[in-house]
């Protein structure tokens, strides 16, 4: 067998986001570990990196310009072939649905195995176009491998895109250690969309209000729905305890602080938030949606989960938390034990094993 040596990784950006701090951690693992590997992103460098690669990372940005969706696919299609010629990958690595069609149209008939990672459930996202939808349908059985981080995903995925599926979880980047007093403070994190559910963080919060009038929200990330979440703070009449916090590439700092970490979401495809607050003892509340977080919790052992879209059942969750310090403590110290569970050896292992050995029987992508 021969080992790959080269690795070509496929991103839209590296701005905020799960996906994109997943795909800079595999980079710096690989990288550190003798693997030639470039990172190609669909975005200007630099201008909107909030995850850095290391030096010895060959970062390449493919700007599609202007133009109309068919001619922007076109031209990433084109420049991201003939990357793909040049830098003569052994593997192809894609994350998020369009660029994972980009790297399959572009990787076509060439001698090199595609894998691409679905990273969000793709029978409750309804941000994706019907072009892709439809492209995903396709094209996704022509991969080498479809990735997903749950198992509900993967059948989803083998199901309705006839593909062939593995799982593998997002690892639990290596976490520094500050021990600090935890503070009176909700902590949520995410992209400012419909799909996170801080409208509910905020609603049950307004609930809790007069009985917790120390405790305050903080809210970290950046989206579309920023004003339409400042106008419902103000509209709730808890404008004043709450901050939007925009993004922070040390966000571990915060859920190191934070008293309760609070996850609503309406779905998700693996929610690195719960897994990095839990690693870093935090008591959780999330959101028991379409897939990932009962993966990691076990409802009132390491932190708790509440139906999807009930306001009153998160606030009731939150009450009781926010009531109990030592409840909170406990939640927290048994969270701490995905960090063996979804360790960096772990999953890169898992990495490796489709990556480099599947060497074996490479082929073209046809």
């Amino acid at each position: 067998m021969t080992d790959i040596r080269r690795v070509l990784l496929v991103a839209s950006s590296l701005g905020s986001g799960g996906a994109e701090r997943q795909l800079v951690e595999m980079a710096t693992w690989w990288s550190a570990r003798g693997v030639d590997v470039t990172l190609a992103t669909f975005s200007a460098a630099g201008a909107e990196d909030l995850f850095v690669p290391p030096p010895a990372v060959r970062r390449v940005a493919l700007d599609s310009g202007h133009g109309s969706v068919i001619q922007r696919l076109v031209r990433l299609t084109r420049a991201l072939r003939a990357l793909i010629v040049s830098a003569r990958p052994d593997a192809v690595i894609s994350f998020i649905t369009e660029n994972n069609l980009i790297a399959l149209l572009a990787s076509t008939g060439l001698e090199v195995r595609t894998l691409v990672s679905e990273r969000a459930h793709p029978g409750f996202d309804t941000t994706v176009r019907p072009l892709w939808r439809t492209l995903r349908w396709l094209l996704y059985r022509r991969a080498s491998l479809v990735i997903a981080q749950t198992k509900a995903t993967a059948e989803w995925v083998a199901k309705h895109c006839g593909a062939r599926v593995t799982v593998i979880p997002n690892a639990l980047r290596t976490l520094v250690d500050a021990p600090r007093p935890r503070e009176s403070l909700v902590l949520g994190v995410g992209r400012l969309t419909r799909q996170k559910g801080f409208d509910l963080l905020l609603r049950a919060f307004a609930r809790l209000r007069p009985e917790f009038p120390q405790w305050r929200i903080a809210i970290l990330g950046v989206g579309p729905e920023l004003e339409s979440l400042r106008a419902l703070a103000a509209s709730l009449q808890i404008a004043d305890a709450v901050s939007f916090e925009g993004t922070d590439p040390a966000i571990e700092g915060w859920m190191a602080r934070a008293g309760l970490v609070v996850q609503p979401s309406r779905f998700e495809g693996f929610p690195n938030v719960v897994l990095e607050a839990m690693g870093l003892g935090a008591a959780v509340i999330s959101g028991d949606c379409p897939a990932g977080p009962s993966d990691l919790i076990t409802d009132g052992r390491n932190g708790l989960l509440v139906p999807v879209d009930d306001v009153e059942g998160l606030a009731a969750a939150m009450r009781k938390l926010l009531s109990d310090r030592a409840l909170r403590e406990r939640l927290g110290h048994e969270a701490r034990n995905v960090r063996a569970a979804f360790s960096q050896e772990r999953i890169m292992s898992m990495w490796d094993s489709i990556v480099f050995a599947g060497a074996r029987s490479a082929g073209a992508n046809t």
